[in-house]
């Protein structure tokens, strides 16, 4: 794949969709995961829904 993607003309809007929509992705599938992290570990105890929970939220920061 050899494309170029000229970021200095056209519209700003089309280039800024065209580059959000990878990170979107990406923070969304993240969100999905730990919601499914949370919902398995729902059967064992409120702690470790809050242990899923603040790991998430650290990786997040981290990821992003």
């Amino acid at each position: 794949m050899n494309t170029k993607f000229d970021l200095t003309q056209g519209p700003i809007l089309k280039k800024l969709v065209t580059m959000a929509m990878p990170i979107m992705a990406t923070s969304f599938m993240q969100m999905a995961f730990n919601l499914a992290d949370m919902f398995w570990l729902g059967r064992i105890s409120p702690a470790a829904v809050a242990a899923a929970g603040t790991a998430g939220l650290f990786f997040g920061c981290l990821w992003h």
